[in-house]
């Protein structure tokens, strides 16, 4: 499946052991993950200004991230449907590669549920109806 993984999802992975971590491990194992310089950025800015990660752990982050996925710059407009404007370059990207799902904890773009073809989910969601653990 193509994924996107909203900018909080990542940071959750990134800053704690929890459902959001493991949902990064399974779809970097699984599936293509598609990111955009802007969702990089994104993500960037938040762990140095939120949780004051050092300059040196923040590139190896973006290293990273940039070779577990496939950072796309999309082209054309960028569509106006959420009220966050930023939610919108999420829209952009998964529209741009045609991706399957876009997994967030955004409630702006959860209440849409799915946007064109493409399915809005929460990482829990993502677990429950596409991650069948092995018996």
């Amino acid at each position: 499946m193509k994924i996107i993984l909203d900018s909080n999802v990542i940071i959750s992975a990134l800053t704690t052991q929890g459902l959001s971590s493991r949902v990064l491990d399974l779809c970097i194992d699984k599936h293509l993950i598609f990111t955009s310089s802007w969702i990089l950025d994104e993500v960037t800015r938040i762990l140095s200004n939120k949780f004051k990660i050092e300059s040196n752990k923040l590139t190896r982050i973006r290293n990273f991230l940039q070779s577990a996925t496939l950072t796309i710059e999309q082209k054309g407009k960028k569509p106006a449907h959420c009220r966050d404007e930023d939610d919108n370059n999420i829209l952009h990207l998964a529209k741009h590669v045609h991706a399957n799902l876009i997994i967030t904890g955004d409630v702006d773009l959860l209440i849409m549920k799915t946007y064109e073809d493409i399915k809005i989910i929460t990482p829990r969601q993502f677990m429950e109806h596409y991650f069948t653990p092995k018996t």
